[in-house]
């Protein structure tokens, strides 16, 4: 390549007489290249630039070139190409591959570990080859090469056209290589290496059908040839065959134990396995074989890297950027490196040399995205994923990234496109691609699709996409935080959200997305609501890890005296994070005493004391007043009960990873709980007054072990609380009760995927039980589920279990929450058992249709308790749900969402604790609503919600409670606006616009202590609402 560069009046200038050049620029000032054929000026891009004796070849990555010349000129923008001859005007042509169009900057690894030894005819013929030979060794590729050319090519025999051939890959020279093997192979067909060499050729160019037939062969024609089984790998692992790559590298060791390239390699996908202490040692193996090979620095400096050693690993980077100029490799290492220390703008700028080293890198593409990302500078970012979904037509990376910057950017319906192209291009999990944690991409995967869905209000689409996922890998720690966030607006899925929420913060390998204090607790009564109004939990998230604080406040406000507020402020830094969190919120309720206020401190943090152990601890601090706040099909009528509630919590975790498939976990949780309530029985204020202390401990442990076809999950748990019981009042036979809660169980749950199309879940669990003073049993309760996708877009979903309520520690618990999809952890009475057996079928019509049913049957045995916690009684319930959704996509801005649910709750029409009680509630919904998003921020929705309710009690119910049938229709909206550059959300929500006055039950037959608001409030309301991101 031959150019010249100077500076103009107007800016730089840059003169290219011959060869090929790859720009990036993004300075505004104006840039021009000048060759003999055709100028380019140039604004704010990334650009090739190819000269020879006849023509000027432009192909335009993105942005935007004016290419002129005396006989004309025309404009170029992204994906564009251009060719110029002489004396004719430029002229566009049909988009050139930018792939084809700049082979001659693709990275190709090195296979072959050449030895003097190797060549030792040659040696004695061509002195010149000794001194080529030791410049290869020292790293010094071009001069290896060029000292080679001073050898005739005539006098070349096989093993000197081999070498010559490595060394034209080693510089990306893949033209002249092919033809140095294709001597080889015309005097040698059988020749291993250079098969070998071929099938490299094949992968980086992303031919890996090609690539692994022949590398299938080179391993045939030599059993015994490093370089035929590092090929192999390579090759293996581009089909996602990790475990045969592996095996592959391991092969090649053991034929050559010295061969430094050969430990690299194993090095390497050790790391894509998340065996990091392993790999560290294997790569320090490598440079000790070698320490003059780029590669093998460059295997360190990321296994110092993935376990948070920057320090060291900008060391290994910078020598072996020193070995090879020409390595994309330690740039893009070099770059995360400095990401990860809060360099945020170096780290970019390393980026962007990687992928001028190597254009048609799929991975720099997405890395580099994800910078200009955190820069903010999204346009930019989206041209970076657009390429790397380009350049890998089968990563699912890009497509997944493009999903979150798409979402943050109020385009939640184009987010979901991607987000589906991104599951189904990770149909096989993509080890080798989603899970080369470079920069310890969980930053990323703990984004929480979840969001996505939800901003569009698919959250049963969330909820089947989790459960697959889960019964896939159990310990992805986004899938839990997925479920957790789909829990968020189902009623009773309180004890299996925080549930989800414990096991996704157990998991995490560093608490980059913190929990906003008031979703750490169940049963607050705050107001609910779904879609993009309310900031999901990891809105602001970071795309990649890296050493900077973060505060996220936000503020509601609206009718009835309404008023919350909450901060939660984090930081990372190396191994450590940390994050404390505020929450405050009131109202004074639509009635008498529906008052409400609350207040939650929380504080947390987790260290990584080695890649393998990760340890965590939690405090929390809550405070709670509030009076009735349940509907009774009577919206004027209420109880004076009040209660107030004072709890002090603190929880420990520790996540060992016993390999890259086996995860231990350990959770301990102490309560010290305080609860006062007071039941005021008549007018003239004959009063009950109820004081309980519980102080206890929780502990568990459970065992995660994943493989190709099976997973499993297995733990077992205890606790005990002793409670102290003080009742003054006409309704307490005894003023003091004494009395412990205990608990033991273990469970079993195995996911079977041998069927690719098949997931069945096999498992057990046993409780022994005892709550309260004579409330004692044990059970064991089995397990069964079943996900079959009957076509590619059509999945079956069967489940029958069995499972007990206990009165969990902060309603947490390790266990799986789910079977199939189906929840099996209810808000119920502690001590109550269920059977549930359920059917859903969900379908994907199209891309922008989706539509399914489900069907489930629940059998309950509840217990009773008297005043002085004694069981007097249990009673047979049954719960039958019938639901169906159909969610449709019109257009990139446009999404609309119908859904019907059926329940129907029954018991005997006897009288067992309370004559005032229904024996049959039957209720009806469909909602409807239709949700507008637009590109600069502004959002909208408007809803209508259709309900039914019947409703029977006992002819003895005192006249206030009353019964029937009731329907009615809601309409509620809501409009907001997304700031811009992720600085916040601001909405404004109003709900029951046309003031309805209905009737309505809030809850089925009883309530535990998670008596939450009813979702429907019989009377109008507004509110405002603020998140802001700093």
């Amino acid at each position: 390549m031959l150019f010249r560069s100077g500076q103009e009046k107007a800016g730089s200038l840059m003169e290219l007489f011959s060869g090929a050049i790859h720009i990036i620029t993004r300075t505004p000032k104006p840039f021009k290249v000048r060759t003999p054929f055709v100028n380019a000026g140039v604004d704010g891009t990334e650009f090739f630039v190819g000269v020879d004796e006849t023509s000027t070849r432009l192909v335009i990555y993105e942005g935007k070139v004016t290419a002129s010349n005396d006989q004309g000129s025309l404009v170029l923008e992204d994906h564009q190409a251009a060719i110029a001859t002489r004396n004719t005007a430029p002229q566009r042509v049909t988009t050139i591959n930018p792939t084809d169009a700049v082979q001659w900057a693709l990275h190709y690894p090195v296979v072959i570990d050449y030895q003097l030894a190797r060549l030792t005819d040659e040696l004695a013929l061509h002195p010149e080859l000794r001194q080529s030979v030791e410049l290869y060794r020292q790293g010094k590729t071009f001069e290896a090469l060029s000292v080679l050319e001073n050898i005739s090519t005539t006098d070349f025999p096989a093993n000197l056209h081999l070498f010559r051939a490595g060394l034209l890959l080693a510089v990306a020279q893949a033209g002249e290589a092919g033809a140095a093997i294709g001597e080889i192979l015309r005097v040698q067909p059988d020749n291993s290496e250079a098969h070998a060499l071929l099938a490299m050729i094949a992968v980086v160019q992303n031919n890996k059908d090609q690539a692994l037939q022949l590398a299938t062969r080179a391993d045939a024609l030599d059993r015994n040839s490093p370089a035929a089984k590092l090929a192999l790998s390579y090759a293996q692992q581009a089909h996602f065959k990790i475990e045969d790559a592996l095996e592959s590298a391991q092969q090649a060791i053991a034929i050559d134990p010295d061969n430094a390239l050969a430990w690299a390699r194993l090095a390497k996908l050790q790391m894509s396995q998340g065996d990091l202490d392993r790999a560290l040692e294997t790569a320090q193996r490598a440079v000790s074989l070698n320490p003059g090979i780029a590669r093998t620095k460059t295997v360190l400096g990321f296994s110092q890297l993935l376990q948070v050693r920057t320090k060291q690993a900008k060391a290994e980077f910078l020598q072996a950027i020193a070995l090879d100029q020409a390595d994309p490799m330690p740039r893009l290492g070099m770059g995360l490196a400095l990401i990860r220390e809060g360099e945020i703008e170096a780290g970019r700028v390393e980026l962007e040399i990687a992928a001028s080293l190597d254009p048609a890198n799929s991975l720099i593409r997405s890395y580099l995205g994800k910078a200009y990302f955190e820069e903010k500078r999204y346009p930019l970012a989206g041209t970076q994923f657009d390429l790397a979904k380009e350049k890998d037509p089968q990563d699912p990376t890009p497509w997944f990234y493009d999903a979150i910057q798409k979402q943050t950017q109020n385009r939640p319906v184009e987010a979901l496109m991607d987000l589906q192209k991104s599951i189904e291009l990770n149909h096989n999990r993509a080890v080798y691609r989603s899970k080369f944690l470079l920069d310890q991409d969980e930053a990323a995967r703990g984004s929480s699709l979840a969001r996505i869905y939800d901003n569009l209000g698919f959250e049963k689409r969330a909820l089947v996409e989790t459960a697959k996922s889960l019964s896939i890998d159990p310990a992805n720690h986004s899938s839990h935080r997925f479920l957790s966030d789909a829990y968020a607006n189902i009623p009773r899925h309180e004890v299996a959200r925080v549930s989800e929420l414990l096991q996704a913060q157990l998991l995490q390998p560093i608490n980059v997305n913190p929990v906003q204090p008031h979703l750490a607790v169940a049963d607050l009564n705050i107001i609910n609501n779904t879609g993009p109004t309310r900031a999901g939990f990891n809105e602001f998230a970071p795309l990649m890890e890296r050493n900077k604080p973060q505060l996220v406040a936000s503020g509601v406000a609206g009718s009835n005296s309404t008023f919350g507020n909450e901060a939660t402020l984090s930081a990372v830094y190396d191994k450590a994070s940390v994050s404390l969190g505020q929450y405050h919120f009131q109202s004074d309720g639509f009635r008498s005493n529906n008052d409400q206020k609350h207040n939650i401190y929380n504080a947390f943090v987790q260290y990584a004391l080695t890649p393998k152990l990760n340890v965590q601890a939690e405090f929390r601090r809550r405070n709670s007043d509030h009076g009735d706040l349940l509907l009774d099909f009577n919206p004027s009528f209420f109880s004076r009960d009040r209660r107030q509630l004072d709890q002090d919590s603190a929880r420990g975790g520790i996540r060992y990873s016993l390999s890259s498939k086996q995860d231990f976990l350990i959770s301990g949780i102490y309560l010290d709980r305080r609860e006062n309530q007071v039941f005021p029985l008549d007018p003239s204020f004959l009063t009950t007054r109820s004081s309980l202390k519980d102080q206890g401990y929780q502990l568990e442990g459970q065992y995660i072990h994943r493989d190709k076809y099976i997973n499993l999950v297995t733990g077992a748990g205890a606790y005990q609380i002793d409670a102290k019981h003080l009742c003054n009042g006409v309704l307490c036979s005894s003023n003091t009760t004494n009395f412990s809660r205990e608990r033991e169980n273990a469970y079993f749950y195995s996911n079977l995927n041998y069927f690719q199309n098949i997931n069945a879940t096999l498992g057990v669990s046993y409780d022994a039980f005892r709550d309260a003073v004579n409330q004692n049993f044990d059970a064991v309760n089995p397990k069964f589920g079943l996900q079959w996708d009957l076509t590619p877009a059509v999945r079956l979903r069967l489940a029958w279990f069995e499972s007990v309520k206990s009165a969990l520690i902060a309603n947490q618990t390790l266990e799986p929450t789910q079977v199939a999809g189906f929840n099996q952890m209810f808000d119920d009475l502690n001590g109550t058992r269920s059977r549930r057996m359920g059917a859903g079928l969900d379908a994907a019509l199209s891309k922008n249709l989706y539509a399914g049913m489900e069907v489930s049957d629940r059998d309950l045995k509840v217990p009773y308790l008297n005043r002085d916690f004694r069981q007097f009684a249990d009673e047979q319930q049954q719960e039958r749900l019938y639901r169906s959704y159909l969610y449709w996509l019109p257009h990139a801005h446009w999404a609309v969402n119908g859904e019907f649910q059926y329940e129907q709750y029954d018991r005997a029409a006897i009288n067992v604790n309370d004559h005032n009680k229904p024996y049959e509630i039957h209720s009806l919904s469909a909602p409807l609503t239709i949700n507008y998003f637009h590109p600069n921020g502004f959002f909208g929705k408007v809803g209508a919600t259709y309900l039914q309710q019947s409703l029977k009690r006992l002819p003895e119910a005192e006249s206030q409670f009353r019964d029937g049938n009731s329907d009615f229709v809601l309409l509620d909206t809501a409009l907001g606006y997304r700031l811009p550059n992720r600085r916040g959300i601001l909405s404004f929500e109003g709900r029951n616009l046309s003031d309805e006055q209905f009737y309505y039950r809030s809850y089925n037959f009883q309530f535990n202590e998670m008596n939450t608001s009813s979702r429907f409030i019989p009377t109008r309301t507004f509110f405002v609402r603020l998140t802001l991101n700093y």
